[in-house]
């Protein structure tokens, strides 16, 4: 499983329902996240940008599914989502591409 940074902007009527009707959105979230298989770390919410955002841990099978639905209802108007890896990851990374940058020939080169 992959570790993914998302950030979502909320319609204008979704900022009316949750106005109109105060709950728990992050509860909301995390039972269509548990109902795709993709598990929530973190998740935040910034008012003065209209967005939600977080990491979460999926596949990209499960996070395309997840934009599916999320952008179907609505709710959002944008999502923007990152997979992202930690320090140890990208140090192998490194290394990995140290060992093989001399069987790229770049176009430019």
């Amino acid at each position: 499983m992959s570790l993914y940074f998302f950030s979502a902007k909320y319609s204008n009527a979704a900022f009316k329902g949750m106005v109109d009707t105060p709950q728990d959105r992050e509860a909301a979230a995390n039972k269509l996240f548990s109902a795709i298989g993709v598990k929530m770390h973190n998740i935040y919410f910034s008012v003065s940008t209209a967005e939600i955002v977080g990491i979460l841990e999926g596949n990209a099978e499960n996070m395309a599914a997840l934009e599916m639905v999320t952008m179907s209802t609505g709710t959002f108007t944008s999502i923007d989502t990152k997979e992202v890896i930690d320090s140890k990851s990208m140090t192998a990374a490194m290394e990995t591409a140290n060992k093989v940058v001399s069987a790229y020939q770049a176009p430019n080169q």
